[in-house]
């Protein structure tokens, strides 16, 4: 596999653990809005198992960026992390259930096709 591929992957799999952290922080959110106290949100926030799933992702994202940038020109790198918004709008609609419009799956699609012309230059 040459540096570039392999660049590419890391950036793929650094987007992917940015996803889910997001999707996690989401998940943790919206259990944390119960506690009607001043600090109850925040408290129950640093508890709460999801919350700790996406600071995870976003460190394991933050190795895998760095990795990708040792390996890629920043102008390859981070169009290609654009890629992060296709992958939230897919485990969104498959993990929480959100709708995702034809709209947004046209916009999702010239987004992919974006990084593959990218890619490939």
């Amino acid at each position: 596999m040459s540096l570039r591929w392999m660049g590419l992957t890391f950036v793929t799999m650094a987007v992917l653990f940015e996803a889910v952290g997001q999707l996690a922080f989401k998940h943790g959110a919206e259990g944390a809005h119960a506690d009607v106290s001043r600090w109850g949100p925040f408290r129950r926030l640093w508890r709460n198992r999801s919350v700790a799933i996406g600071i995870a992702c976003f460190v394991a994202q933050a190795v895998l960026w760095t990795m990708a940038l040792r390996l890629l020109d920043v102008s390859i790198a981070f169009p290609a992390s654009s890629l992060c918004f296709v992958f939230v709008a897919l485990l969104s609609k498959f993990w929480l259930q959100e709708q995702v419009g034809l709209e947004r799956w046209i916009g999702l699609g010239f987004i992919l096709g974006g990084v593959v012309l990218i890619g490939l230059s």
